[in-house]
């Protein structure tokens, strides 16, 4: 098998390649993943991700889907009450990152050396 040889990535700040740095900075958190595809599947309460994701406390959901709303993947909508009702809907963006998600996925079965704990 013949290497693959790339063109080095422009530079800056240091990183190899700052849009896959970017892009793993925001899916690669801790639970990221799952949250996003708690939200393709259809779950949109707080209580229906937390039960999809499963292993996350309440405040680390709560952290990670405040950030994925600041970045623009989810949308945070209040219907005032009594009593208020919050649900989560995935941008246009948040569906995009279902196939990057799959082939994550996909390349961690393939190699699961990768992903074995020592």
């Amino acid at each position: 098998m013949t290497a693959r040889k790339l063109a080095p990535p422009e530079r800056s700040g240091g990183a190899s390649c700052p849009v896959i740095e970017g892009v793993m900075g925001v899916l690669g958190r801790a639970w990221a993943g799952a949250v996003i595809e708690a939200l393709l599947a259809g779950n949109t309460r707080f209580t229906e991700i937390a039960r999809y994701v499963g292993g996350a406390t309440d405040a680390v959901l709560s952290a990670r889907l405040k950030e994925l709303c600041a970045r623009g993947l989810v949308i945070r909508h209040v219907e005032p009450g009594p009593p208020v009702s919050v649900t989560y809907t995935l941008t246009e963006a948040g569906h995009d990152a279902a196939p990057v998600l799959e082939a994550i996925r996909a390349y961690g079965q393939a190699h699961p050396e990768v992903t074995a704990l020592t």
